[in-house]
Order: structure tokens, then sequence, then C-alpha cells
């Protein structure tokens, strides 16, 4: 089966991060979160397969151009981004993977690991540690239903197919609330941050 393509949805960068807002002043939660942004997308393309950044925003699409990912318009909201995703990789007739853009710890042995089970023809799945949903992927559109809790609706939306869940301490941990900042900090893989953080 033809690589499946990795898409990564994104929000202006200037729009991010705002649980953060206590911590970091509106530059470095910008920054912050295109560094990490940047690094997703790195790492996914370190893996092979074509990668999409899905976006309503011009500067963000200039970024994931000149990063060697394509830009792919967003419709409006995540459910819609990756509904987008899913209706372009079906024009490809290969199968899709969402990986969210602020996995600071993600790595693309990870990505590798979801791709080998897409090429299988399962339903690829990782939860976050709040219950979210941090890589989803399939070889056919499904109902996207993010938001709080939305693994659990994710399951749902894909038990028609077989079900591979990954857990790493990668695909737990996004980058959301001060909690997570902090546990992504301290972990090894999550040094390079303070650079941006100061």
């Amino acid at each position: 089966m033809t690589t499946p393509v990795i898409a990564v949805p994104l929000k202006p960068f200037r729009e991010g991060k705002g649980r953060l807002a206590d911590h970091l002043e509106p530059s470095r939660r910008a920054l912050l979160a295109e560094m990490v942004a940047t690094r997703v997308v790195i790492e996914a393309l370190e893996t092979g397969a074509p990668v999409i950044v899905v976006t309503g925003d011009d500067e963000v699409a200039a970024w994931a151009r000149r990063s060697g990912a394509h830009a792919l318009g967003d419709p409006g909201g995540l459910d819609a981004a990756a509904s987008a995703a899913a209706a372009y990789a079906a024009t490809l007739d290969v199968p899709w993977l969402v990986a969210h853009g602020d996995l600071p710890l993600l790595r693309a042995d990870e990505l590798r690991l979801a791709l080998v089970h897409l090429g299988d023809g399962d339903a690829v799945l990782a939860p976050s540690r709040h219950g979210g949903t941090n890589l989803l992927g399939a070889g056919e559109p499904i109902l996207f239903r993010y938001g709080a809790d939305s693994f659990s609706r994710h399951l749902a939306s894909t038990r028609h197919l077989r079900q591979r869940v990954l857990v790493s301490v990668a695909t737990l941990l996004d980058l959301d609330t001060p909690p997570d900042l902090a546990a992504a900090v301290d972990h090894p893989r999550g040094a390079w941050l303070t650079e941006y953080l100061g």
C-alpha cells in the first residue's frame, strides 16, 4: 500500500497556547507554538511520508512550505481540518494520519509505528493524558469528534475497523497547560524547550 499522508492541523501561531498566558507573554507563546510545530513537522518528514499542514492562516501555510510540507486550506475547526485531510488522502487512495502540532516529545519512530499499522489496514489512535486524541488515522474517512474526552468518541468512530491504540510518553503529552509544559521540560526529550521559555 502507498505510504499514508501525515496531516498536521495548525491554527495561527499567535493564537496558540492560550492556557499558558499566565506563564508566557504573547510573543513567547507564539514562538513556542511555532517551534513545537516545527519539531513535529520535521519528525513527520523524517518518516518519508508526505506531510500536509492544514491551516487557514497564510503565514502558517508559507511556513509549512518552507519547512518542506504541503499546505492545505482549513475549512474551519479541528474536525473540519481533519476531514479535509482525510478527503485529500482519499483522492490519492492512501491512508491518513492526523498528528497534532503540539507534541514536543514526538519522534519519527512513533510516527513510523503508526504508519506501519495504517499500512496493514488498521485504525490508529493515540490518546492524550487528558483523554483527547493526539494521533488518529485510518484508511477511510471517519466521523471526527475532537474536543474534551475525544478519545472515547474516536474509538466509537473507528469500531468497525481493527484498532491499534498507541501509548507512549511522546503521544500522551501535548503542550496545553502549565503542568504539561513542566512535564515536557523535565523529560530528557523536552530539554530543548528551555531555549524558548526565557
